[in-house]
């Protein structure tokens, strides 16, 4: 019989977790909170909870490849008997998800621009955008080289509670919308979108970006022990996957796609209709969410470059981070640049299910660890932009 765990060990417990969690939970909520809505709406119109139930699932399942390299990869690594093609893979996973980093750095200040200039401008600005997207890239390897990112936990825990707190008031403001409507009679949605069940899928499978972070766990061993981590990553998994569910849930019926305004490309646009008194609150949530979550990822790009090679140290790892960025934020639009996201972080995910699957035991498990390594090898090579 197990020895009974004292109650402030139990506390110390629940305390760590809760601090590790919120690391992947605003990684992953800044990663699709702000997007996900309408690039639903236009994939799968009045089914677009149905889709957001989906992703949130398959996030679980890859979830359990990271959790499970956490603790058997990780053990095995301490032993020293990780297979040397395993550790080949694992050295792979590391330069895949540099690209990926990279790519999402662009990504999320692509948001942020298009958030900010969306608030002054309506319409937007195809110049604005991509320049103050640059321009932030440049200010976040500035700040790297000569500053480093010390206080960025604080940063994160600043954007995660500014962001559940407004999405809990939008939340709120959208299901009392809905009840109004549904009071009238005039509750209705959005109309199904022309795309066919396989090419839904393919949408769906360019969505991965708006789920990604949970695997932010992996890289925090330095810090903190497998058990923490890989608790707090299903913590973090669980919490962002109600609040995606019953976001889209009650915003489904407001979505713009049909309305008299035309379709509403951003979470701003679908505010400044229903709520316009929470449309700068949005836009100064999506400048903390997206920028601490564009500094994490440019310090974890750094993080990988570094154990990549003796080559990769001082200022050259943000150098290369930094205009790789630039050149992604100037060139690429946002809605395609979700789907590229995607696409590389579906290669990493695929790599590591790949090792899940050589260190795994039982017919089912491996078996589920291969086909999530097919599937994630689909998406890489398939998946299509909600446009």
């Amino acid at each position: 019989m197990s020895e009974a765990v004292a109650p402030s060990s139990k506390w110390a417990t629940l305390r760590g977790v809760a601090t590790v969690t919120v690391t992947p939970l605003a990684s992953i909520l800044g990663s699709g909170l702000l997007i996900i809505v309408p690039i639903l709406e236009r994939a799968l119109g009045a089914f677009a909870v149905f889709g957001a139930i989906g992703i949130c699932a398959f996030a679980w399942l890859v979830g359990t490849v990271i959790r499970h390299n956490v603790t058997v990869v990780g053990q095995q690594k301490k032993d020293g008997t990780l297979n040397a093609m395993t550790g080949r893979l694992g050295r792979l996973a590391d330069a895949v998800i540099v690209i990926a980093y990279v790519i999402s750095v662009a990504l999320y200040l692509r948001i942020m621009a298009q958030y900010m200039v969306g608030f002054f401008i309506p319409g937007g600005s195809a110049i604005l955008e991509p320049v103050i997207a640059c321009v932030s890239v440049a200010l976040i390897i500035a700040i790297g080289i000569f500053r480093g990112f010390k206080g960025l936990d604080r940063l994160d825990r600043i954007s995660l509670v500014a962001v559940l707190g407004l999405t809990t008031v939008l939340g709120g403001v959208l299901l009392f919308h809905d009840g109004v409507l549904l009071g009238t009679s005039g509750l209705k949605l959005p109309p199904l979108p022309p795309a066919g069940p396989l090419e839904a899928l393919l949408i769906l499978g360019g969505l991965v970006i708006t789920v990604q972070g949970f695997e932010t766990v992996r890289y925090l061993g330095n810090r903190y022990d497998a058990v923490t981590r890989v608790r707090a990553s299903r913590a973090a998994q669980l919490v962002s996957a109600s609040i995606y569910i019953g976001f889209v849930a009650v915003a489904t019926p407001v979505m713009g796609l049909g309305t008299a305004a035309g379709p509403d490309t951003t979470l701003l646009n679908i505010t400044d209709r229903i709520a316009p008194w929470l449309a700068l609150p949005l836009v100064l949530s999506a400048v903390l969410s997206q920028f601490s979550a564009a500094i994490a990822d440019t310090e974890a790009a750094r993080g990988n470059l570094t154990g990549l090679g003796s080559w990769f140290t001082g200022s050259r790892p943000y150098l290369i981070s930094g205009v790789a960025a630039i050149a992604i934020a100037a060139t690429v639009p946002t809605f395609t640049l979700v789907t590229i996201a995607s696409r590389a972080f579906a290669a990493y995910y695929a790599v590591e299910a790949t090792i899940a699957f050589r260190t795994s035991s039982g017919f089912f498990r491996k078996s589920g660890f291969a086909l999530l390594a097919f599937i994630l090898l689909a998406i890489t090579l398939f998946a299509l932009p909600a446009s």
